[in-house]
């Protein structure tokens, strides 16, 4: 499907990451990324006038490890990153510096050439952001969020009204800052409101261990920390990874985020499973410094997922089964999945 590939790589160059005729993109993976879709990326950057370059390096064993010295160079002295490591850099002194120096990176962590063909080529790209700007909205207004789901999720936090609600649209308009791929919004709750059951049951990644969970797994939170993991197999290998970090920040919630990709399913790389429809994930740990949360940067950050949550804010019912009931989304929910 190269010439389907090569669509959708013109898509993300060209309507997502924004690229300018003479601007310096630099094309950025580790070695578990697809090299056709980097050659593919690039020469749609070229082809748009612009000078692209590709650069790898080896995988890293953990997230948020410091890349080689002279890819931070070359991150700082670029217009555009689009960034892809499997292993990402989010929250790494490189990724901060690059958008210090007025980078625009648009981070596709994971990303292989299925996805990009699903989740930027084939999709109905307008009528996704209008879901989620409207979400945005909503959850910006919302002072309490409850969350309970069929398989005894039960959670309950408060949003602060000053911290931001970022819509992930994947649409790089700004200098110095990043977006992830659209079908997402994202912001920080108010840590110590943060209480309850979760039980997460699509996905859990980092530890690599694990990914699509076989089985559920269920943490129990108090004052916007985890005090209990509860399960099987899957429990036991994500309580030992948070422990063997040796960093208390790790068991804080870092962000909350809602997923609405039309056409996301769960396959094991994070960037797609929590962008599934209509579902919640959570991330633990290292906090961007974007969202003005109590957290700050930690060892690592691992992001876990619910699958067809019932969501409330207010008491007003945004999301039940699988699709957006609330009056103002429902439009965009029948153009998008019918």
């Amino acid at each position: 499907m190269f010439m389907e590939l090569y669509d959708a790589a013109l898509k993300t160059v060209r309507d997502l990451a924004l690229t300018k005729p003479g601007e310096k993109v630099l094309v950025l993976a580790d070695t578990a990324i697809d090299w056709e879709m980097l050659k593919l990326l690039a020469s749609a950057a070229y082809s748009l006038g612009a000078e692209p370059c590709i650069t790898v390096y080896e995988t890293r064993k953990e997230v948020d490890m410091e890349p080689p010295k002279h890819v931070s160079e070359a991150m700082k002295s670029s217009d555009v990153i689009i960034s892809l490591p499997l292993m990402y850099i989010l929250h790494t002194t490189a990724y901060n510096e690059a958008m210090k120096a007025g980078a625009r990176i648009l981070e596709l962590t994971g990303m292989n050439p299925d996805m990009l063909i699903r989740l930027i080529g084939r999709v109905d790209y307008s009528t996704m952001c209008k879901l989620g700007d409207k979400l945005t909205e909503l959850t910006a207004n919302a002072r309490e969020v409850v969350i309970k789901s069929v398989n005894g999720t039960d959670l309950r936090f408060e949003n602060d009204p000053k911290r931001p609600v970022f819509h992930n649209d994947g649409i790089m308009n700004k200098k110095g800052f990043y977006k992830p791929l659209g079908g997402q919004i994202s912001w920080a709750p108010i840590e110590e409101t943060f209480e309850g059951t979760i039980v997460f049951d699509t996905f859990v990644w980092p530890p690599t261990e694990l990914g699509v969970l076989k089985n559920p797994l269920k943490v129990v939170a108090k004052n916007g920390k985890i005090v209990k993991i509860e399960g099987g197999i899957e429990a036991k290998i994500f309580e030992k990874w948070l422990k063997n970090l040796g960093d208390e920040k790790m068991y804080y919630v870092a962000h909350a985020s809602w997923g609405f990709h039309p056409t996301a399913k769960l396959t094991g790389v994070p960037l797609e499973d929590e962008r599934i429809y209509a579902g919640v994930e959570f991330g633990f740990g290292s906090q961007s410094l974007k969202f003005e949360g109590k957290v700050g940067l930690a060892k690592a950050h691992t992001d876990a997922g619910i699958y067809n949550p019932t969501v409330l804010y207010d008491g007003e019912t945004i999301a039940k089964d699988g699709r957006f009931v609330q009056k103002e989304l429902i439009e965009y929910d029948k153009k998008l999945k019918g």
